[in-house]
């Protein structure tokens, strides 16, 4: 496996603050993004067979370790956790980029650095160096309408799910019911594993379905493991996602700023008037407070895995910062963007400006690993689970 050296140094202990460290990886990544492209470049991009610029995919693996940057030193990776990733993440929701950081990087990768079959480890390797790409389903009962036979020679799927994104992903990561429950697998993409990309709202975050026949898959967890490490990679996938949108809602809230400014009503900036300053202070505060439930919950994350003594936090606890910065970050985000395209006026509501662009992937990014809605519902369903303190 590769074990590239990061252009940063950071040290073990935990940050809620960003470190100098932090703050340097944020300037060069976005450094990096600026300089592949605007909006423009950025549609036409994602309207390729690829969807996205494999040059600056390349540059974000090689020079800046992207899939290992999360990944335990153990099996090959940096060992900087999920909190230096989701900066990464945050800066490609900021750009809205369509390399698959998130969907590969931040989920596909820990789920392949699972399970212990030999027929693993070149994807491994593969994915670790970016030339293999891997993405997931929503990883839900619900939606993963897949079913597993097991044989001497193997395993072998049949039926059809809906993926996160990447219909030219290499390998999909899913649940599928087997005779003794519900196992995690990974499908690399065959004949028998087919992808067909789907209309979506979301021109920059192109959507997939696979269809499923008789293809070849690899377990990675069973039916007695299966429903933690899929609670975990599930867990992951919502803290990556809300760092996505602090990333959208920040460039959205700076993008209004600088036109309410320069945009003049009456002799005066619009910026100037009250009734401006305080949708402006409103947005201020959701950026904020995504802000803080996201890194709050990528910190907790880290913690729990690299816990002194070797044991990780009670998943109940770890879903409840996720659900906490999935529907703090997800509301945030359609508020935000609402108020972006309202405030830039007439220019605001043409297709053609770019706040339409960040509102269609906060609408998609609703989609996925759950709504505001349903992570409030799971911080309800957590807190009255929980048993009362005693005094």
């Amino acid at each position: 496996m590769s074990t590239q050296t990061a252009p940063w140094t950071v040290d073990t202990g935990i940050h809620l603050l960003p470190d100098e460290s932090e703050i340097d990886l944020h300037e060069t990544i976005r450094a990096i993004l600026g300089s592949a492209g605007d909006i423009e470049d950025i549609r036409r991009i994602a309207a390729t067979d690829r969807g996205f610029s494999p040059d600056l995919w390349r540059e974000l693996t090689e020079s800046m370790a992207v899939t290992t940057m999360a990944v335990p030193e153990s099996v090959g990776g940096l060992g900087y956790g999920l909190q230096y990733l989701s900066a990464v993440i945050e800066e490609c929701g900021r750009a809205l980029r369509p390399e698959p950081v998130l969907s590969s990087a931040a989920v596909g990768i820990p789920a392949v650095l699972l399970g212990h079959d030999d027929r693993l480890e070149p994807l491994r390797s593969a994915a670790l160096s970016g030339s293999l790409l891997v993405t997931t389903t929503s990883l839900s009962v619900e939606t993963d309408r897949l079913h597993a036979s097991g044989s001497p020679s193997g395993w072998t799927i049949d039926g059809d799910a809906r993926l996160v994104d990447r219909p030219d992903a290499d390998v999909v990561i899913a649940t599928a019911r087997t005779a003794a429950g519900q196992a995690l697998f990974a499908i690399p993409v065959t004949d028998g594993a087919r992808l067909r990309a789907l209309p979506s709202i979301d021109p920059t975050r192109t959507q997939a379905s696979l269809s499923c026949r008789s293809a070849p898959a690899i377990l990675l967890a069973d039916p007695t493991t299966s429903a933690g490490e899929v609670a975990r990679l599930r867990i992951r996938a919502i803290i990556a996602l809300a760092a996505e949108n602090v990333g959208i809602v920040d460039r959205l809230f700076e993008m209004t700023c600088e036109y309410t400014r320069s945009r003049q009503q009456f002799g005066r900036p619009i910026a100037s008037y009250q009734a401006i300053k305080h949708r402006l202070a409103d947005m201020f505060l959701d950026v904020e407070r995504a802000r803080s439930a996201a890194r709050y919950a990528a910190a907790f994350h880290d913690a729990a895995e690299h816990d002194s003594d070797g044991a990780r936090s009670d998943l109940a606890d770890l879903e409840l910062a996720a659900s906490v910065a999935g529907a703090v970050c997800g509301d945030a985000a359609i508020r935000v963007a609402t108020e972006a395209i309202q405030l830039h006026g007439g220019i605001g509501f043409t297709w053609e400006h770019p706040a339409h662009s960040y509102y269609r992937r906060v609408l998609t990014n609703e989609t996925l690993f759950g709504s505001p809605s349903e992570h409030r519902q799971r911080i309800a369903a957590l807190a009255t689970s929980r048993p009362a303190d005693t005094a």
